[in-house]
């Protein structure tokens, strides 16, 4: 089998399929989680606003921690709003059967006396949730593979090579060619244009996420937690907070060398930290993040066979929420592949809705 696409759902799809006893080889560029995973904010939480992204994730979180060792603290996360904020992630929870724990200002002050929460304001809790350093969640990924005697190729793929109905291999920029009898293409913003030259169109977009790193000068002993009433996001890592007020800009391409964002980004995400602060701190800017995220006009993952080619199998669109949803979904990827498992879930992901003949748009 080949994986094109070493990121979060191709390196799980590598996984799964070595554990089955398969031959893998993955083939990426950067590497395994060397693209835009390893750019992520790392945060890694069930407290989403769809009961299927909250049972993705409750799978992510097995998969991650039976790999991470150094790389993954369970904090918990707190939710931070007013009551119609928190709703729709309450009534997520509660359909997929995720304990949950709601706390006044006072009951936050306790726990967290260094997190401010205001009066009128509600808070939700809960502690499976994971604060992730990327960089080193992908060096521990790289590890695993090799213990499972996966092959990884650092090499482009250029096009899926294509015979009676299968595909039977993949062209590498170098001009080898990769025989293989199966493929899993989950190279994110790249699927849409690996796609397009087998004549296909993937209706995604590509944009440009950022997060920041703050240095508050000691660790205040604080969860991952988010600000929906002001729209921001943060992660512990010792005395640093990584997070943001999701700041994206649209892109014709993949961008994974750094952009310095503009100066009212991060200001604009220091004010968003601070208010949040009762410590007597002031962060300190260290350095922004950023890399491509791909995006469905339904916000909705993608995953399944392209019709015609009975054993291409593409996964994506995972919307930022990377490391949230792509454990689990290269884990189906690869059940797709082999007909093992079609859990519900995955007609709702359903590639078909967003690909089209080229000739048809």
């Amino acid at each position: 089998m080949a994986v094109v696409g070493g990121g979060v759902v191709g390196s799980f799809a590598a996984m799964a399929a070595a554990l089955d006893g398969l031959d893998v080889t993955v083939i990426d560029p950067r590497g395994p989680m060397g693209g835009a995973a390893s750019r992520s904010a790392g945060v890694v939480t069930v407290q989403l606003e769809d009961r299927d992204d909250v049972l993705l994730v409750l799978e992510s979180l097995r998969l991650i921690e039976g790999v991470a060792r150094a790389s993954a603290v369970r904090t918990g996360f707190l939710q931070i709003g007013r009551e119609e904020d928190l709703r729709d992630s309450v009534e997520a929870m509660r359909a997929a059967d995720v304990r949950y724990e709601l706390l006044s200002p006072d009951d936050v002050k306790h726990r967290w006396p260094e997190l401010r929460v205001n009066e009128g304001e509600l808070s939700v809790y809960t502690d499976l949730d994971l604060a992730v350093e990327p960089t080193v969640l992908a060096s521990e990924v790289e590890a695993r593979l090799k213990e499972l005697g996966v092959k990884v190729l650092r090499g482009e793929v250029t096009s899926i090579r294509v015979s009676g109905g299968s595909a039977t291999g993949v062209s590498l920029a170098n001009g080898e060619l990769l025989r293989t009898d199966s493929v899993i293409l989950a190279a994110g913003a790249h699927n849409r244009d690996l796609l397009g030259k087998l004549g296909l169109s993937l209706r995604v977009a590509v944009i440009t996420c950022y997060a920041y790193r703050f240095d508050l000068g000691r660790d205040l002993g604080l969860p991952c937690f988010s600000d929906e009433r002001r729209h921001s996001y943060w992660r512990p890592w010792g005395s640093e907070m990584v997070g943001g007020g999701y700041d994206a800009e649209w892109s014709d391409r993949p961008v994974y060398e750094h952009r310095e964002p503009p100066r009212t980004y991060v200001e604009r995400s220091l004010r968003m930290l601070t208010y949040r602060l009762r410590a007597q701190v002031s962060p300190v800017y260290v350095r922004s993040v950023n890399g491509p995220c791909e995006i469905t006009g339904d916000y909705e993952p993608y995953l399944g066979e392209v019709e015609g080619i009975s054993n291409l199998v593409v996964a994506g669109g995972l919307r930022g929420y990377g490391l949230m949803r792509g454990p689990r979904l290269g884990e189906l990827a690869y059940a797709v592949s082999t007909g093992k498992g079609f859990p519900p879930v995955v007609e709702k992901y359903d590639l078909r809705r967003l690909l089209t003949p080229l000739d048809a748009r």
